[in-house]
């Protein structure tokens, strides 16, 4: 019983909770600022990762960008691309509210990118 309650006890004390990963959270913002003024979501089941996802467009000299962060899978962490006038890509890391800056060229589905600055491109060609 004394080696039932002393196990016990040693359990307790270097047992730690399970606190999930907490990430700033939003969804097609302007500002980074914005988004940090949210309240933080705590992720949930696999996603083991903070996100950054933003995609840049300039068209006719205006730079109009758009951010989301929010929590992830490590496996959809995709990197960046650059197209034409479309830059976008996702950069992930591993602890609480380490997707504070959004300052970084971002994107979430280089296939779409890719096919949206293909046709603006064309659209473009023929204009002129």
């Amino acid at each position: 019983m004394t080696t039932v309650l002393s196990l016990l006890f040693m359990i307790y004390l270097f047992a730690r909770p399970v606190i999930a990963l907490q990430c700033y959270s939003c969804n097609n913002v302007e500002s980074n600022t914005v988004c940090n003024q949210k309240t933080p979501q705590n992720c949930t089941g696999s996603q083991d990762r903070c996100m950054i996802s933003k995609v840049t467009t300039e068209i006719f000299g205006q730079q109009i960008t758009t951010l989301k962060k929010g929590c992830i899978e490590s496996s959809k962490c995709t990197g960046t691309i650059s197209v034409i006038f479309i830059s976008a890509g996702t950069e992930c890391c591993e602890t609480d509210l380490c997707n504070v800056n959004g300052s970084a060229t971002f994107s979430e589905s280089k296939l779409m990118l890719i096919a949206s600055a293909s046709f603006l491109y064309i659209i473009l060609k023929f204009v002129n």
